[in-house]
């Protein structure tokens, strides 16, 4: 969220109802969006991330700000959900000091002792007070969108066919089609029977064998006229098995040109099958072999010349190895 954008400030004012330490008291709710509701749930993860810098204490939250070392003080200080120490729950560090003196309670245990020690580190300033991103203790003078999303997102185990499915120079709809196709994760008709739903388990382009995803790519005489004929123009020798074709690719150098191009030519034979498997579903649209690959023809002619711009020699590499 950009500060100072039409959203943030409705953000603020309409959930937040203006003041920007409600975000970690205030809950999901049914009148708000999907998106700010996920954005509240967000709230107690981020909360170890966003630190409030005191200076004059005024829009700092004693309770619940994070504003000190020791986190959430009610946490910290272990108190019940009845016991506040007399301080108010919206009680701003501004409104505990008079005089450069803190008007707590006296210390009953060592965690109040604890915290008293650090406020007496703490002098109040003229200046508004701020906030800071600090992640895993280091502090951050800009918010980082791919630092937090590193940070937010479930972490696995590396897998050895990242570098062919997520390539720089690839078509990203392409690419996301082909994770779900490692995965194993498109409704082919296989996968439709297993869930207990009644349909032909006849492959839709070649109608002879049951459709999967292994033998749509590339047991299926159709999608085997795409790969077959396209391949050798990437200078790699065609497989019709699945998993053969996968190691086969593992072993291109991705940052290759030669590399670059199978890829390429991989993930757009994948995507127009499924895409013609599809219109023949829903819209009862039939396309030749020879029309798509026509169509896959143009398509990566044109990103290669869109990669003209960045890398001159590798995009007239590519394109003279398409015309090989």
């Amino acid at each position: 969220m950009e500060q100072g954008s039409i959203w943030v400030a409705w953000f603020k004012e309409e959930v937040l109802n203006g003041d920007l330490s409600n975000l970690w008291t205030t809950t999901p709710n049914r009148r708000f969006s999907w998106q700010v509701n996920k954005l509240l749930k967000l709230s107690p993860l981020i909360y170890q991330w966003i630190h409030l810098k005191v200076a004059n204490g005024l829009s700092c939250r004693f309770w619940t700000d994070h504003w000190s070392p020791f986190g959430r003080l009610r946490d910290f200080l272990q108190l019940g959900a009845r016991s506040s120490l007399g301080i108010a729950d919206v009680a701003t560090l501004a409104s505990l000091s008079n005089n450069n003196t803190w008007l707590l309670p006296p210390a009953r245990s060592e965690a109040q002792v604890q915290l008293q020690s650090y406020l007496t580190t703490i002098t109040l300033t003229e200046e508004n007070d701020s906030y800071e991103w600090v992640i895993e203790g280091t502090l951050y003078q800009k918010y980082s969108i791919g630092i937090v999303y590193r940070k937010l997102r479930v972490q696995g185990q590396p897998v050895s066919w990242n570098a062919i499915v997520w390539n720089k120079g690839g078509i990203p709809r392409h690419s996301f089609l082909t994770w779900l196709f490692v995965l194993n994760r498109c409704p082919t008709r296989d996968r439709i029977l297993g869930w207990g739903l009644q349909t032909s388990p006849l492959c839709l382009l070649c109608n002879v064998m049951p459709e999967s995803r292994n033998h749509l790519f590339f047991d299926c005489h159709f999608s085997w006229g795409l790969w077959g004929t396209l391949a050798p123009r990437c200078g790699i020798t065609p497989n019709r098995s699945w998993d053969l074709t996968m190691a086969q690719l593992q072993g291109q150098t991705g940052r290759s040109p030669r590399g670059k191009l199978a890829l390429l030519c991989w993930q757009s034979c994948i995507y127009w099958t499924w895409s013609e498997r599809n219109a023949r579903l829903h819209r009862n649209i039939f396309r030749s072999v020879e029309g798509i690959s026509r169509l896959i023809d143009r398509q990566l002619k044109d990103r290669i010349l869109s990669l003209r711009s960045t890398n001159p020699r590798v995009s007239s590499l590519m394109m003279q190895q398409w015309f090989a």
